[in-house]
């Protein structure tokens, strides 16, 4: 008896939240202090309706199903959650409306008869029998509730399988169909799954590109020493030319400081607030100017001499030498270091130059020698890649390229220079150098596989197919003209302001 009466509580409160949560959603209380009874906060709009956060709407009861999705994975409820929170609750809003809009339109409607079934389970006792007892412990006005919950779930459901099918099935056997909905095509199950039934293993060598000789760092230094000098300056940037030149006429005349300029007039683009050029290397200050030949008008300033008006990429400046230049030593560290941060932003070409040469030697010595022999020559490591299908960009219905441990595949599934190679080569072929991000790359074909697709991969296909109908539904659905979304601006500006 007393394992009836907790079956029987346990029901209840089961019912009971299902109610509190579909029609009072996420809490009068709280929409309340942010809404008021009159002035509620719209975060948009569906066909011309509003969609605001009051008890018993689409968008509270979405509120609060992601709410409490983000708080079972144990997600803080910060202002950057609730954030997406009310983002991904507006989308489900805009859906649950078309979808009404649309089911109203076609004329169908819950019957009686059709919620009753529904309802059943809500009273089943512990043997999963009909329990009339259990049925009249609800409130009448809770059980009213109930059937308006399920009211909607059905209009709800009424749609998406009308549209993308359900569990239904028409037939048997090969010849079982959905009773709903899009169709797959046995043809289109059979291509996709057939997409991944040829997968090929590769052995890989890579260079890393961020492994750029220092020694290279050190040629390249000595051949452009000039670049890597360094000055002394403090400039004024102002937008007009003509105001710049009246500025070298005050400054010159005694009319007023350079210090004082900067202070009333510089824009102090390039220097910090007393004016200081703060990136003083030959090649920083170069790279400041609208014309390169303009460099020799300042670097060949006497100490407190001024420049003419110089045009930069901020406007027009006045440059003033305030100290000696000093000559670049390339065995300084800080010398060494502005070097390497010019080749790695100005000079990739020659980087990549380096390291796809280097490659060629090897693929050369590998043709010769073995592709194992080589890489122990070139002191590089050999790495398997397990077998992958042909699957540009990783969709979902066949696998992917098994790259956890070979840091060069991380974008490998979206280089068709590099796929091309791959899936162009016989057995034992050794490719060209392939550049893969950061990574120049070598690979020879170890092994080819058929597969035929097992019914766990054809289920996938299936199930994939499913998905993107539905994705690109939502998508197309989001995009209407019937939506406005201003969810950013009343989050930010009118919700959090409160």
């Amino acid at each position: 008896m007393k394992n009836k009466m907790l079956w029987i509580g346990s029901v209840i409160i089961l019912i009971l939240s299902v109610i509190c949560f579909v029609v009072f959603g996420v809490g009068t209380e709280l929409i309340r202090a942010f809404t008021g009874d009159a002035n509620k906060i719209s975060f948009g709009k569906y066909d011309g309706k509003d969609i605001v956060l009051e008890p018993g709407t689409d968008f509270a009861n979405a509120v609060q199903n992601y709410q409490n999705y983000y708080q079972n994975q144990g997600q803080q409820l910060d202002q950057s959650a609730y954030f997406y929170i009310y983002n991904y609750a507006f989308n489900a809003a805009v859906q649950s409306m078309a979808y009404k809009e649309s089911v109203k339109e076609s004329g169908y409607k819950p019957t009686g008869k059709q919620i009753s079934r529904t309802m059943l389970p809500y009273f089943l006792d512990s043997d999963g029998k009909y329990d009339p007892k259990l049925y009249a412990q609800v409130s009448q006005s809770d059980k009213e509730a109930l059937k308006t919950n399920i009211s909607r779930q059905l209009i709800w459901e009424r749609f998406n399988d009308d549209l993308f099918g359900s569990a239904s099935k028409l037939g048997k056997d090969d010849y079982e169909y959905e009773l709903y909905g899009l169709k797959v095509s046995q043809k289109e199950v059979e291509f996709l799954t057939s997409l991944g039934e040829e997968k090929r293993s590769f052995d890989i060598v890579s260079f890393d590109k961020s492994e750029y000789p220092e020694s290279e760092v050190k040629a390249f230094g000595l051949k452009n020493i000039d670049l890597f000098n360094t000055y002394s300056f403090s400039m004024i940037t102002v937008k007009d030319e003509a105001q710049a030149k009246k500025l070298v006429g005050q400054i010159s005349n005694n009319e007023i400081t350079f210090e004082d300029a900067v202070s009333e007039y510089s824009e102090k683009y390039y220097t910090d607030g007393d004016g200081k050029v703060t990136s003083n290397f030959a090649y920083q200050i170069k790279e400041n100017l609208a014309n390169d030949d303009d460099l020799a008008k300042i670097t060949s300033l006497e100490k407190d001499a001024l420049s003419e008006v110089i045009q930069t990429n901020t406007g027009y400046s006045i440059y003033k030498c305030t100290g000696d230049s000093a000559k670049a030593n390339i065995e300084e560290e800080a010398t060494l270091d502005a070097v390497k941060n010019y080749v790695n932003t100005n000079e990739k070409s020659m980087i990549d130059e380096y390291f796809t040469e280097k490659a060629k030697s090897f693929v050369e010595s590998a043709k010769q020698k073995g592709f194992q022999a080589a890489a122990k020559e070139s002191g590089v490591e050999v790495l398997s890649i397990p077998a992958f299908p042909l699957n540009y960009g990783d969709v979902s219905i066949a696998d992917s390229i098994a790259a956890s441990d070979v840091k060069a595949l991380s974008n490998a599934s979206t280089n068709e220079d590099f796929l091309k190679a791959a899936f162009s080569m016989k057995i034992s072929d050794i490719s060209e150098p392939v550049t893969l991000g950061n990574y120049v790359s070598v690979i020879t074909l170890t092994g080819i596989q058929n597969d035929k697709a097992t019914d766990e991969q054809v289920t996938k296909v299936k199930t994939s197919i499913d998905d993107y109908d539905e994705s690109e539904a939502q998508t197309a659905l989001l995009q209407s003209k019937k939506v406005v979304n201003n969810v950013a601006d009343t989050y930010f500006n009118k919700f959090l302001s409160r």
